[in-house]
């Protein structure tokens, strides 16, 4: 029993001095002289439990936080659970997309769920789409991930992507058809968020370019909702309502009737649902404006 003890205690704190040299040694190049990758695989090779969480923290948690794709490697290679969830219900994979494209595809390669969620039921897209990780959006949307996962909210990853005016990440999602038209538990859309941020008038030509593709990617726009002062009429949202030229664009977007062209734009994505919109587009016998047209070039 006492072997057993000692046994469990001296794997416990190997595990510890594990994530201790994964969170000091991907800042600096070596401990006691040694590289960091040799440290890793000596406390491994020690009996060092890969998966041993301490606190809130799990060692491939912290690997991917630091973007250490050798570490990761290794901890991959000494059986890491991928799907392994840390003290705040996050999976590795949440990290990685955040900080690393190169984590991000070690991780989903070796079986890592997209559909994991934290507690407020974001997914790793939510995340990658937040931080402007428009290549691990991509990463993620290849590997079969839901475009339209909504949060606890109901925002989806457009919706993310919108309120920080991050126009890559919004592309990557519009190519793999988000559907800009999810209402959150706020009443606000992906063009709400843009609004807002537009709004507060410290915006970049981005943010601009932002709003002008969310705008191309509704059918019918509706932004006006009814206020408690006034009930009986449809107005803008207090946030949206600041800037009076805006308030103009955005009053004028939401009254006038959009085109028939545009409505059968809206329908026709719509109807081909989540896929790779530049694979699936060039294969309809349309002319090729109209499959630019479509993929929301102009």
């Amino acid at each position: 029993m006492w072997y057993l003890m000692e046994n469990v205690q001296r794997s416990y704190t190997l595990s510890e001095r594990l994530l201790d040299a994964i969170g000091v040694t991907s800042l600096t190049s070596c401990i006691g002289g040694k590289n960091e990758k040799l440290v890793v695989e000596d406390l491994l090779r020690e009996g060092a439990d890969v998966n041993q969480a301490h606190g809130t923290f799990v060692p491939i948690h912290s690997a991917c936080m630091m973007g250490n794709t050798e570490i990761v490697a290794i901890l991959l290679k000494w059986g890491a659970d991928v799907n392994q969830l840390d003290g705040f219900h996050r999976s590795a994979l949440h990290y990685a997309v955040e900080k690393s494209g190169d984590c991000t595809q070690m991780l989903l390669q070796a079986g890592a769920e997209t559909e994991s969620r934290d507690l407020n039921r974001n997914t790793p897209l939510h995340w990658a789409a937040f931080r402007n990780r428009a290549d691990c959006c991509r990463l993620l949307l290849q590997f079969h991930a839901d475009v339209n996962a909504r949060d606890r909210n109901d925002d989806t990853p457009l919706s993310w992507a919108a309120m920080k005016g991050n126009l890559e990440s919004v592309r990557v999602l519009f190519e793999y058809n988000a559907q800009p038209d999810v209402m959150s538990h706020a009443r606000m859309l992906p063009l709400t968020r843009v609004g807002i941020l537009l709004n507060g008038g410290l915006y970049t030509d981005e943010d601009e370019t932002c709003f002008e593709l969310l705008t191309r990617g509704m059918g019918r726009i509706e932004l006006r909702v009814r206020r408690a002062e006034n009930p009986d009429a449809l107005l803008l949202p207090l946030l949206l309502s600041r800037d009076v030229k805006l308030s103009g664009r955005l009053l004028d977007l939401c009254s006038a009737p959009r085109s028939l062209k545009t409505l059968t734009r809206f329908a026709v994505r719509r109807a081909l649902g989540p896929t790779h919109l530049p694979s699936v587009i060039p294969l309809l016998r349309l002319p090729p404006s109209l499959r630019d047209y479509l993929l929301l070039e102009y």
